[in-house]
């Protein structure tokens, strides 16, 4: 087993990571070791805000049937970082929410912002919206059959794996790695970042997106013609569609099953965050709207939210390092805490990216820390002095203490970011969530 330790730290001064390797014998003795190693090139970080940002905003990356047969165009915002000198930056672009019907690909600006800033290009993209109603009542969130929801969420999934390939097209421009692409959104968003995420190939196509009967609305009848297979034909430039991490913000999926489509294309990380109470989108397993009554929810399809997503990848054995579940006790379809939020997934992708294997380079002479193994636990060892402060990944201070050199000390539960101050220098890692 393997427990992690992400450098993070901004200061050439002193950098270090830390990485422990963790044996279980069958006899339930734990023998820990650590190595300290120096970084050669610049440290990993892509938790802090640290940059100012340039931007290119209302970029065509295509044009689609929509659900009347008409033409939609499709548009996104990019954000760089400025001043951040790196080659191979990861790649944030997020979701917009709506029920497929509303919404704006502006509405989540402000978290492509946040991600720029700390060093990712960030972007922002719209999709296809709208399906059919029924005659009365004529309007949104109503839904005629189950099938129209189905094949909205379909059409924005073909259009965000195009937006996602446009992106991939732009690496030498945007100087972006392809590797590192993440996804997230709230809502109708995060059900499209998922089906981004986990669905590859045409055997999880619904067979609502198949061809099926024609509509008739305000007189007019309209056909339904097939969708075509789950990539789309938007930006077909030689990139794929693969994502690294997802961010699932109340959202969900039409199936678990579909988790286990992830393993074919590495087991896409995934992040969930939920409310229990959310009466749009449920946490558990029930239909869209189901909370508001007045039949609104009868024709749309079941779906599974967050915490049934995180009790399958529990059953599937899904690395763990891959996955984390927030569950929030509260009754509203939102974020509780914005601000938390941003924080704990911005340190949570930076755990992601930062590995510890690759970035290793040479054995530090003089650590600042060290973690060693007493006869029942993993303890912080201090070889020069320092103050050492221990966080949550969502930022929050657990404690912070000034320790001597050979002073050694308990890490707090709960800890997953710790920052260390001394004369000989300065810097943090990623170790958790503990």
């Amino acid at each position: 087993m393997y427990t992690l330790c992400y450098c993070t730290h901004s200061f050439l001064q002193c950098p270090i990571l830390v990485y422990i390797r963790v044996f279980m014998k069958r006899t339930s003795t734990i023998l820990a070791f650590v190595i300290i190693t120096k970084l050669a090139a610049q440290p990993c970080d892509f938790s802090q805000k640290k940059y100012s940002i340039r931007e290119k905003l209302r970029v065509s990356y295509g044009v689609a049937p929509n659900f009347m047969g008409g033409n939609d165009s499709l548009w996104i915002d990019i954000y760089t970082p400025i001043g951040d000198k790196n080659t191979k930056r990861p790649v944030m672009l997020f979701i917009h929410g709506g029920g497929f019907s509303g919404g704006n690909y502006k509405d989540v600006t402000a978290q492509a912002k946040a991600f720029a800033q700390r060093g990712f290009i960030a972007a922002t993209a719209s999709y296809r919206l709208g399906f059919f109603r029924p005659v009365l009542p004529n309007q949104y969130p109503w839904a005629l059959d189950k099938s129209e929801p189905e094949r909205a969420a379909y059409r924005a999934m073909q259009d965000v794996k195009g937006a996602v390939r446009f992106l991939k097209g732009r690496a030498g421009t945007d100087s972006s790695d392809v590797n590192e692409f993440f996804i997230g959104g709230f809502s109708a968003g995060a059900i499209t970042s998922l089906n981004v995420a986990l669905v590859q190939t045409d055997t999880y196509k619904p067979g609502s997106s198949g061809a099926i009967s024609a509509v008739t609305s305000s007189g007019t009848t309209y056909q339904r013609p097939d969708l075509g297979g789950v990539q789309g034909s938007l930006n077909i430039n030689g990139t794929d569609s693969k994502i690294k991490g997802v961010l699932n913000y109340y959202g969900g999926v039409w199936d678990t099953l579909v988790l286990e489509a992830g393993s074919s294309h590495g087991n896409p990380a995934i992040f969930s965050y939920h409310q229990t109470g959310d009466p749009v989108v449920p946490a558990n397993i029930n239909r869209p709207w189901y909370g508001l009554g007045m039949g609104i929810s009868d024709n749309y399809p079941l779906i599974w939210g967050s915490i049934p997503i995180d009790a399958k990848l529990k059953r599937m054995n899904y690395p763990t390092r891959k996955f984390k579940t927030y569950i929030h006790t509260g009754n509203s379809h939102d974020v509780h805490n914005a601000a938390m939020m941003d924080t704990m997934t911005a340190n949570w992708i930076s755990s992601l990216i930062c590995n510890p294997v690759s970035a290793a380079a040479s054995v530090q002479k003089a650590p600042i820390l060290r973690l060693v193994q007493t006869s029942d636990k993993v303890q912080l060892l201090a070889e020069k002095d320092c103050t050492v402060s221990f966080y949550t990944l969502s930022g929050r201070l657990i404690s912070s203490r000034y320790m001597e050199a050979a002073l050694s000390t308990d890490i707090p539960k709960g800890t997953g970011l710790i920052r260390f101050d001394g004369k000989n220098g300065q810097g943090a890692f990623l170790c958790g969530p503990q």
